[in-house]
């Protein structure tokens, strides 16, 4: 079989002649056994060792495919000269809860600003959709859509299709993932579930279910699978979360994993051909160890089976991850994470960052949430206040350049906003029955929690929009 891809892992025995020497030790004894004994050349005992692992592995009721298990041959972007790439500048990046992606948001957001890229965001808030899946049109009706989209990188309910259809055709896109029960954790002290629950987080996991209501409608258990697409309906149903688990990995050519940030950092330079010093970030949105929740054993367990579609999900892409970073190199990869740290130190010697409560600070920097800290910067360097600006800071920033550059291109309102959103029924027409789907779609740009009447004070911003990242 051969393969041409940059981001999946593709088996080309005829067309790479070292691939042998890239097979696991176990596979090359295999092979050498069977040759002895049937007197079979190399690639034929290869092919009947093969098929003995497609036929072992249905006995068991197993799934096989290549991308889930005969993985030899690394990804090109792993190998490739980082002086003779192009960086990517078209990224889609699924920001899933809880999962340390608003560092990684952060990354982008600097990049793309300081490159003049142009963001997927929604007219106002952080949220495409809150409870539904993206859908296209949360973008195309936004005053700015005609400037183009580089960079998607903004909370939603992840459907690839429809993202592919705004982002252009050489996009590359990544996500990150977490411990699923350290998510939840942290998610529920986060999210402030006990205050609307009435329940501790351990008699919470001990008498609510997994298909329960969802808080807010887009919280709860199983988090992860959910921000990556799997309907609130199917989470019970285990063949339903290993398609998704199987889809997830064909979409995304790298999935980043929280615990091990420095490596995935180093990854994630590599993947889009950017600078290590690009890459460089503050610990942002994470809370203070004085809100953590300490779970019985017994709660634990309980926890765990729960959790089950995330962790299906996670634990295929740690060992996907665990494979990049063998490919890569353990020494190679040691030495980048030395560059990486020291970076980090320059960049903190720099800017001299004050690190202060959330309730203590005021301005961009300052965090929404009470629970976590922020970084303030002694010093007056733009750059160095954007590695500490809060997410909700970013995006305005952002949105008013868009929606400026708008103004100048396409001679829109200085003030357009939701009610007078011109451009889906200039685009689409004015019939009584597009109109009408215009509107719905309007109300899908924008979610406010506090609307749904659940859930705790959360976070603010200038809209008045509660969130949780």
């Amino acid at each position: 079989m051969e393969g041409k891809t940059s981001d999946k892992y593709v088996f080309r025995a005829e067309a790479e002649p070292g691939a042998y020497s890239m097979m696991p030790r176990l596979l090359k004894t295999g092979i050498r056994m069977v040759g002895k004994t049937v007197g079979c050349g190399r690639m034929a005992c290869f092919t009947f060792v093969v098929a003995l692992v497609f036929a072992g592995h249905y006995i068991a009721g197993g799934r096989f495919t290549f991308n889930s298990a005969l993985r030899f041959a690394p990804p090109d972007w792993l190998t490739r000269d980082p002086d003779s790439c192009r960086p990517s500048t078209n990224v889609a990046f699924l920001k899933t809860h809880k999962c340390a992606s608003s560092a990684v948001q952060n990354i982008l957001f600097r990049y793309g600003y300081a490159h003049g890229l142009r963001f997927a965001l929604p007219d106002y808030g952080n949220y495409f959709g809150g409870p539904v899946a993206f859908d296209a049109d949360m973008v195309r009706l936004t005053p700015w859509y005609g400037l183009g989209v580089n960079i998607f990188a903004i909370h939603t309910k992840w459907d690839f299709e429809q993202v592919k259809s705004v982002m252009p055709n050489d996009t590359v896109y990544i996500s990150i993932i977490r411990e699923p029960s350290e998510l939840f954790e942290s998610l529920y002290t986060y999210a402030e579930f006990e205050k609307f629950y009435k329940k501790t987080l351990e008699e919470f996991v001990e008498s609510e279910d997994v298909d329960g209501t969802r808080y807010r409608k887009y919280l709860w258990y199983n988090q992860m699978a959910w921000d990556f697409g799997l309907p609130a309906e199917a989470m019970k149903d285990l063949d339903a979360v290993q398609r998704l688990v199987d889809m997830a990995d064909e979409q995304f050519g790298l999935v980043m994993v929280t615990e091990r940030m420095d490596e995935s950092l180093v990854l994630l330079s590599h993947f889009l051909c950017w600078d290590l010093s690009d890459v460089v970030v503050l610990k942002v949105n994470a809370r203070s160890s004085k809100f953590r929740t300490n779970l019985s054993a017994e709660t634990q367990a309980t926890l765990k089976r729960k959790l089950a579609p995330d962790y299906l999900l996670y634990d295929h892409f740690v060992r996907k991850f665990d494979r990049l970073v063998e490919l890569f190199g353990r020494e190679r990869m040691d030495k980048e994470v030395a560059k990486l740290r020291n970076h980090m130190e320059e960049l903190l010697q720099k800017c001299n960052f004050l690190k202060k409560k959330s309730v203590d600070m005021k301005g961009p920097n300052k965090p929404w949430s009470g629970m976590v800290e922020g970084y303030k910067p002694d010093s007056n360097n733009r750059s160095c206040e954007q590695f500490s600006q809060s997410e909700i800071s970013f995006i305005n920033l952002l949105r008013g350049r868009q929606k400026t550059e708008a103004l100048q291109r396409f001679g829109r309102g200085s003030a357009l906003g939701l009610d007078a959103l011109p451009l889906g029924a200039e685009a689409l027409g004015s019939s009584a029955s597009m109109m009408e789907r215009i509107n719905q779609l309007k109300k899908k740009l924008v979610y406010k929690e506090g609307s749904e009447g659940g859930g705790g004070e959360g976070g603010g911003d200038q809209d008045g929009q509660t969130t949780v990242r």
